[in-house]
């Protein structure tokens, strides 16, 4: 078998190949996604991001696999294999070469089938041999599928998604009569996670309600993965709340289990804030069951209106004087947040929104939010600097100035 990358001359082969197996593809049932897909395969071979697999012999014009591949969006686009040279290492030599293409220093991408899909045990297979990481699950042309992330050696987001997955596993082991949807949402999807001061913010809504014995397995399973894994150390950083769609969209009572910073219990009630709804239904990551965000209320305007007034409120009643704490710092980036989304009414992630703060020069102490935003990028370089934690527990009269400024803000916007 040799490995080549692909020219126009090897269209109409590259075609039979994919005739073959188009009805492993979504998007290809018609002739007109055929001709689609061929155009955009001839716009790949142009670029040299189109690879296939070619038996040695010369009078063997088959091709035996293909990939699309690019490398301005770092991902893997299509792969394929005939039906006749499977279990032959075709799919090996495909991904090899690719990856030579792609910056392996990057997130790599790929969609795939899910995992209970009896069409994604190969690639499922094959992708995750090569270091990919399941992640969101998608849809693409009508078709559920699930995005894989190869991430670079070494890295934190790559160790954070093997713990989520663990624990959306847990979870749904659980629950698995209750047909729950699991959502992860907040700095993690937003890429703004910095372990040792964020959290993993999940919801998992079910059809039914929760058992109390369900329950009780629940409220202890942080702690039961603490236990079989002691050294991992994003277990005990999730929070969030599991009930029944019914009682997250009606407010009513319902067995609840609560997952928070000072402990876990069993509830009768929980919903998100302005906030945290607008992060989900904008940017959370569905990572098990149906989708079914479109069931969920949006926040109007004065919505998240009054959610900055309550933040705001807060600010005064609470950070008048300031702990000697890292999370200290969080109050000023608390305010940019506040800020940005009354001037933009959207959300975006606290290091973000400090950052456009000190762009903007809204802040009247910038050199406080300045360090506010050192240390949120970087919280662990700073767990030792008894200077920062003197200078985190004199952070008060600044919150304040800046919390002046939030209160103008608000009056200007008639909230």
């Amino acid at each position: 078998m040799q490995t080549t990358y692909a020219t126009p001359q090897d269209i109409d082969n590259w075609m039979s190949l994919v005739n073959q197996i188009r009805q492993n593809f979504p998007g290809l049932e018609t002739q007109e996604g055929l001709d689609d897909y061929k155009a955009t395969a001839l716009k790949f071979m142009d670029k040299r991001q189109a690879i296939c697999v070619k038996p040695d012999a010369p009078s063997d014009q088959r091709i035996a696999g293909i990939m699309l591949f690019s490398r301005g969006k770092n991902m893997i686009c299509c792969l394929g294999v005939s039906p006749a040279f499977r279990r032959r290492g075709v799919a090996s030599l495909l991904m090899e070469e690719a990856l030579l293409n792609l910056d392996q220093s990057k997130e790599i991408s790929v969609s795939t089938f899910r995992a209970e899909d009896e069409k994604g045990t190969a690639p499922r297979a094959l992708y995750e041999k090569y270091g990919f990481v399941p992640e969101a699950l998608i849809r693409e042309f009508g078709y559920p599928n699930q995005r894989l992330i190869r991430y670079p050696q070494g890295a934190e987001k790559g160790e954070r998604q093997k713990a989520v997955n663990k624990m959306v596993r847990a979870v749904t082991d659980i629950l698995s009569d209750c047909k729950p949807s699991i959502y992860l949402y907040g700095s993690s999807v937003l890429d703004d996670f910095r372990l040792g001061w964020s959290d993993l913010d999940i919801v998992v809504l079910t059809g039914k309600m929760i058992s109390e014995e369900q329950a009780r397995r629940l409220v202890r399973l942080r702690q039961t993965m603490l236990v079989e894994e002691a050294g991992n150390p994003y277990y005990r950083s999730f929070e969030g709340g599991m009930l029944t769609l019914d009682a997250f969209l009606s407010g009513e009572e319902d067995r609840v289990v609560y997952w928070g910073t000072g402990g876990e219990r069993i509830t009768c009630r929980y919903g998100l804030d302005a906030f945290c709804m607008s992060e989900l239904l904008d940017d959370g990551i569905l990572l098990c069951g149906n989708d079914i965000r479109d069931r969920l209320p949006r926040p109007a305007p004065d919505d998240l209106g009054a959610g900055v007034r309550k933040h705001y409120e807060t600010i005064r009643k609470y950070a008048q004087k300031t702990g000697r704490s890292l999370y200290s710092f969080g109050w000023l980036l608390d305010i940019s947040r506040c800020i940005y989304t009354l001037r933009t009414g959207g959300i975006i992630s606290k290091t973000a929104a400090g950052e456009w703060a000190l762009r903007e020069n809204l802040c009247p102490c910038a050199d406080a939010l300045q360090k506010a935003v050192e240390v949120r990028k970087m919280p662990a370089a700073y767990q030792k600097d008894e200077s920062i934690f003197d200078y985190a527990q004199d952070l008060g009269s600044s919150v304040q100035r800046y919390a002046d400024i939030l209160e103008r803000e608000l009056g200007e916007s008639g909230r």
